[in-house]
């Protein structure tokens, strides 16, 4: 007799009808029809917890992470209505960062029963607020010296400093509860600065302490009301005259106070806690950044001008790549980094150059980081950690207009690790994504001649059942571009890929695109994790050169790739197009178009089974192909893909 647990693979190119929320999706009737060939269904077709429990460890999962693994044929749905929430949030900041936390695990929703910071916004209106909020800085020590004169400064900007200032005093509050359980600040901020680097267990051990000390619901809630009082400020500050020349300079303990007019600046050198600059073409040096434990918050909001975030003033003329030392100080904050505290960087006009060897540009430890460029084509050019990144915090990039470039090469463009949630937000443009693949710098084990590069949507863990058995479950990491013309390109762990036990998901919503990369890419997952590329619309190009790609799950994960529209080509390596790997589930789905596909080996709908003599013989595979529409050509050296047809395959391992 067969047993029903035991169905291991699954090929069904199929012509059906679908019917969800996201336009040509699949429903999970679809899903059921499909399934039925093999006698599965979307209830059946899962991962047994009872046998996945006997694998799967790590701390700290998060929530998006349990739902796609619980149920992938819900994925379409789960990951639509998150990406409407942050459809909508364009100019508004505060429920990007609260949906970011959300992602993260965090409950904060500070806009739930309206504007947080309207206190704050009430005060900044009144007549000498600026002079009374600085008075308060004063009495409780937080300025230490004489207030200079206000009278240059005109009277917007006075406002727009005032509620910054305002809200950072009662942010700080939050900062100050999320870190009450820590007994020395400075040496946990120096442990969080720190890069992972050889297995210690007792190091290992100390960090897990942090995790669980660290309260970053207290960090959301400080990040939420800073990104609600930076984009007030940015509107008041635009209506200064862009050619009135003030500057107001003020130390203070948490880093200067600078508020400045006309002219093309430099700032940096020195902590920052508030930057205001209505116009010219400016220079940042690692700012802003929490560059200390006393440092912990950095604020800039330039109105316009060709501005430069840089991490150090050899990266104004040298690109990372070509640069000798870009792989010092990688940990530590630089622009647009926060560790222990809060970033955040608003840039309204202008192509601006954006280049850091350092974790930042939308990057978080232990904190919340918001990058938003409002216009122009911009360059981020990073090493690590940066672009969108998080570790126990959330780190946003979020970029409205423009044909921008963003380069990096390992944990960019979209990032989560443990406890974090990093989203790389690109609303418009004809738009180019790069992780390096030429400068091997982190050679992979899969092939050396290619990069790690975990990037553009990737929820990354930390593998440790082979050393102390302390493994740390992944975090979520996010690429969305809504619109354009796009290129993505990565070598290794890449374009919507998970690692133990973390999600990495790519939405690109429309355009001609073109996805190129090597091995764990496109919607690819390995060791209980979920990867998922999704693409809205287009004539798109998908090239996986190496192995697991296009929809593939290894070891206990889902990797999926689905394409709602156009006529589309796909190249692909083994393992591809709807491939499970040794208890894995692979899923491809296309809607509609003409498309054409080229692989070899166990794809379009196909598996490699555990072997037998484990537990894992009665555990499923499963690789799914469904192309719903279209004249579609497929390789003679793949035989049961045929256009128009229906295949189910079943094998049966092991009894119960």
């Amino acid at each position: 007799m067969i047993a029903r647990k035991f169905k291991t693979a699954l090929a069904l190119p199929l012509a059906m009808v679908a019917s969800t929320s996201v336009a040509n999706a699949p429903s999970l009737s679809d899903w059921d029809a499909a399934l039925g060939a093999v006698g599965l269904n979307t209830q059946t077709a899962r991962f047994d917890p009872s046998m996945l429990s006997f694998y799967r460890e790590g701390e700290f999962a998060m929530p998006i992470y349990e739902g796609l693994m619980g149920n992938p044929w819900n994925a379409p749905f789960l990951m639509d209505m998150h990406r409407r929430s942050l459809t909508v949030t364009v100019s508004n900041p505060l429920e990007t960062v609260s949906v970011v936390s959300r992602l993260a695990g965090i409950p904060s929703r500070r806009e739930l029963l309206g504007d947080p910071i309207v206190g704050a916004k009430t005060r900044a209106a009144a007549p000498g607020a600026l002079a009374a909020i600085l008075n308060t800085y004063r009495q409780q020590g937080i300025i230490t010296g004489n207030v200079p004169s206000l009278d240059a400064v005109p009277a917007d900007a006075q406002r727009a400093t005032a509620l910054m200032l305002d809200v950072l005093l009662t942010s700080q509050r939050f900062r100050a509860a999320a870190l009450a359980d820590i007994n020395d600040i400075p040496a946990a901020y120096t442990r969080a600065s720190r890069p992972e680097g050889a297995y210690d267990p007792v190091e290992s051990a100390r960090s897990r302490q942090l995790d669980r000390r660290i309260d970053r619901r207290y960090l959301a809630a400080a990040g939420q009301d800073l990104a609600a009082a930076t984009e007030a400020a940015h509107l008041l500050m635009r209506t200064v005259d862009p050619q009135a020349q003030f500057r107001l300079e003020i130390p203070t303990k948490w880093g200067a106070i600078i508020v400045g007019g006309a002219g093309n600046d430099t700032y940096g050198g020195e902590p920052i806690l508030l930057v205001m600059d209505t116009s010219g073409d400016d220079t940042y040096i690692n700012a802003p950044a929490t560059l200390s434990d006393q440092n912990w918050a950095s604020i800039s909001v330039d109105i316009r001008g060709k501005d430069k975030y840089v991490s150090d003033t050899a990266l104004l003329t040298t690109e990372i790549a070509q640069w000798a030392s870009r792989n010092a100080a990688r940990g530590q904050a630089g622009p647009g980094g926060a560790v222990l505290g809060v970033t955040m960087l608003l840039d309204g006009e202008g192509d601006d150059l954006y280049r850091s060897h350092r974790m930042g540009l939308g990057g978080a430890v232990y904190g919340v980081s918001l990058l938003r460029d409002l216009a122009g084509k911009d360059t981020y050019d990073s090493y690590g950690d940066a672009q969108g990144f998080a570790r126990a915090g959330a780190g946003i990039l979020e970029d409205a207009d423009g044909d921008d470039t963003y380069t990096g090469f390992i944990q960019v463009q979209g990032v989560g690790l443990t406890l974090g949630a990093g989203l790389l937000l690109d609303r418009s443009g004809d738009d180019r994504y790069t992780a390096n693949d030429e400068v091997i710098d982190f050679p992979s084990p899969q092939t050396s001649e290619h990069n790690v590069s975990m990037s553009q949507g990737a929820g990354n863990g930390v593998r440790r059942d082979y050393l102390g058995g302390d493994s740390l479950a992944g975090g979520v990491g996010v690429l969305m571009d809504q619109g354009g013309n796009d290129e993505y390109s990565c070598g290794v762990f890449g374009q919507g890929v998970g690692y133990w036990m973390g999600a990495g998901l790519l939405w690109d919503q429309m355009g001609n695109d073109k996805y190129t990369g090597q091995w764990y890419v496109q919607g690819a997952a390995a060791h209980f994790a979920v990867g998922i590329l999704e693409d809205g619309g287009g004539r798109d190009t998908y090239n996986g050169f190496l192995n697991m790609s296009q929809g593939a799950g290894h070891d206990f994960s889902v990797g999926a790739l689905f394409d709602y529209a156009g006529s589309d080509a796909y190249s692909a390596s083994p393992l591809s197009l709807g491939a499970g790997n040794a208890n894995g589930i692979g899923i491809f789905f296309d809607a509609e178009g003409d498309d054409t596909y080229n692989a070899q080996g166990t794809a379009l709908g196909n598996v490699n089974p555990a072997p037998v003599g484990s537990l894992r013989e009665q555990a499923l595979s499963l690789g799914v192909f469904l192309d719903f529409g279209g004249t579609d050509q497929f390789p003679a050296a793949v035989p049961h893909a045929v256009d128009g047809s229906r295949k189910g395959t079943f094998v049966r391992r092991g009894e119960p």
